[in-house]
């Protein structure tokens, strides 16, 4: 596989986990440190139960959207080395067949390779404060982020 069908398949099978619910699953996508940045807030996840706490957050968030889908397109990506994936992509939220009015919002991903498993080592998203990424990022912060 070409770095492009790595990412859009890394970004389908991890899309489907969440939006499923599978918090292991979801997990399993995701190295530490892993660190996730938008334009309010950096956030590393440096433990399994930071990680874990982010990919509940953000489950709820999408639950409570009513969210059944996320499509997400990969628009670029390239191998920066034997074990090292960039890739920017799209995402809409989809409840039941039809789009959200959340506007879509792009994000860029660095996949590292772990035992043979792509994992998420870094996010950048380009979002509103409203987005439900930035609202789990949020909420983390004021539970579980010390200054």
């Amino acid at each position: 596989m070409d770095a492009y069908q790595i990412a859009q398949d890394f970004l389908d099978r991890q899309g489907d986990a969440t939006v499923a619910g599978d918090v292991e699953a979801t997990m399993g996508f995701c190295d530490l440190p892993c660190t996730l940045e938008t334009m309010d807030r950096v956030t590393v996840a440096k433990t399994e139960a930071d990680m874990r706490a982010i990919c509940e957050g953000f489950i709820h968030q999408l639950r409570s959207q009513q969210v059944t889908h996320m499509v997400r397109t990969c628009q670029e990506a390239v191998l920066k080395s034997d074990d090292t994936l960039w890739a920017t992509y799209t995402t809409r939220l989809v409840c039941n067949g039809k789009l959200l009015n959340e506007p879509s919002y792009g994000a860029f991903v660095i996949l590292k390779l772990r035992d043979g498993v792509w994992k998420i080592s870094t996010m950048q998203f380009a979002i509103t404060r409203d987005n439900c990424v930035n609202l789990t990022l949020r909420d983390f912060a004021a539970k579980y982020e010390t200054v």
